[in-house]
């Protein structure tokens, strides 16, 4: 099986998982060792959340950019899936420990951060030269 270039933009996708990894990680490290193992609970499973709307965004994102105006207005109407995965998980998790809102509501804006680390990341990037015509 050969194996395809990478897309435009795919390798920004990656560092943002990437990004998200690292930030999940020491996240749950922090709640654990600064307020309970609880609330690092609470901040892992908004991680997997957020990891989740994420993977489901690359897909539905992908799959929308076809010719086909029908099948872009179905995968538009799928994409609202990723609001209810939030909706749910945090329903969930905030009957069960509502003391334990402000982790959990902060792993599932992972997704947010990964996204603003990349954007820093470019910010300070060096422009490439651009070839003259």
């Amino acid at each position: 099986m050969a194996r395809t270039p990478m897309g435009e933009g795919e390798h920004h996708l990656r560092r943002i998982t990437q990004a998200m990894v690292v930030v999940g990680l020491l996240g749950v490290l922090l709640w654990g060792l600064f307020r309970s193992w609880t609330a690092a609970l609470a901040f892992g499973v908004g991680c997997l959340t957020s990891f989740g709307f994420w993977g489901l965004h690359r897909v539905l994102t992908g799959r929308m950019l076809t010719p086909s105006v029908r099948l872009r207005w179905v995968y538009g109407f799928l994409s609202l899936g990723k609001l209810a995965l939030i909706a749910l998980v945090l329903r969930g998790m905030i009957a069960l420990y509502p003391a334990e809102a402000l982790p959990l509501a902060l792993g599932v804006l992972l997704f947010v951060a990964g996204i603003l680390l990349e954007a820093l990341r470019l910010g300070f990037e060096k422009p490439e030269d651009t070839p003259p015509d």
